[in-house]
């Protein structure tokens, strides 16, 4: 088999507050292929975007990076000096945020940005440049490219800006892009749209593509696997049709049952009971014990993986196995 183009090995993000250590990633491990999309999905503080900034490089203080690895391309990037991760980050990965003024500078035309991009990495011409910026816009539905270049951000809708930070991230071809629920705060038609338009662009170039959303509507039909995280930890895995039809964590189905899709018109939809627990405080053993109905004494210690017969499985002493219960 093929190496994976992203292989994150036990990673360990923990923040360090006067409260004591929050461990927003504890141990997860998860792996990208050439051309794959993997959703990461979880509820709000699960620890998704905290896993995406750390591969990118991008935890800042009282945050820090403790342990594991994070292998792109075979190479552990987690202690790469600055001018090195200058050269990575948008050439070979890219990010795009939930919020594109995250990623666009609002005093800057968005040509001389994307040109920016571009000549910061590659020795090409600057009509070249404005050459590809302009094609690349056109590539995520952007209408008169030409003259999109000289507008500034706040002349777009906001999700024309999106297009924008997704065009950014697509500048140079990289080999990984991490989205950031970019989709969230659009509506679904704007949303339908830029979901057609990633699908195109990553079947044509064959790049490999981290979804985080907590949306799992938006991800069943764009990733080819997903990973489950609960606490700050990777709580399922598997095929995103095995995951959705008969997932095994009661969380994975408690996430599942919150979509309004999954249930009976006029019925009231499906809540996954009590919160998310306090990540300076949790249980030992399975985090999600206090809301589950099929806890019992055996959860306060470590759960195993239980595997499932095509991949992946969930750590889970209780999983669902189509028992009924």
């Amino acid at each position: 088999m093929k190496q994976p183009v992203l292989e994150v090995r036990d990673l360990k993000t923990h923040f360090f507050s006067r409260a004591g250590v929050v461990p927003a990633v504890d141990g997860v491990s998860f792996s990208v292929n050439a051309g794959e999309v993997l959703g990461l999905v979880g509820e709000s503080g699960s620890g998704k975007s905290v896993t995406g900034y750390s591969i990118m490089g991008l935890v800042d203080p009282p945050g820090r990076i403790l342990g594991g690895s994070v292998l792109f391309e075979g190479k552990d990037i987690t202690k790469l000096p600055e001018a090195d991760w200058r050269q990575l980050r948008g050439n070979r990965i890219a990010m795009v945020f939930q919020d594109p003024m995250m990623t666009l500078n609002p005093v800057l035309r968005v040509g001389t940005q994307m040109v920016e991009t571009i000549v910061a990495h590659k020795k090409m011409p600057g009509r070249q440049a404005q050459q590809r910026a302009r094609d690349v816009l056109g590539m995520v539905g952007i209408p008169s490219p030409e003259e999109r270049l000289s507008a500034y951000p706040h002349q777009f809708s906001g999700g024309m800006r999106q297009r924008v930070a997704i065009a950014i991230a697509l500048l140079l071809e990289p080999a990984l892009i991490i989205a950031d629920e970019p989709t969230t705060a659009l509506d679904v038609t704007i949303q339908a749209q830029i979901l057609s338009e990633i699908q195109k662009l990553i079947g044509e170039h064959g790049t490999s593509l981290i979804w985080i959303t907590h949306d799992l509507s938006v991800i069943a039909g764009l990733a080819h696997r997903l990973a489950v995280m609960y606490a700050g930890r990777i709580v399922e895995t598997g095929d995103v049709d095995d995951v959705l039809r008969a997932p095994l964590h009661p969380y994975t189905r408690g996430l599942i049952g919150c979509v309004p899709s999954s249930n009976r018109r006029g019925q009231l939809l499906q809540q996954i009971p009590g919160m998310t627990p306090n990540l300076l405080n949790l249980p030992s053993g399975c985090a999600f014990q206090a809301r589950c109905s099929r806890a019992d004494g055996a959860c306060t210690a470590p759960p195993p993986l239980f595997t499932r017969a095509s991949a992946g499985g969930a750590y889970c002493f209780h999983p669902h196995t189509g028992d009924g219960a």
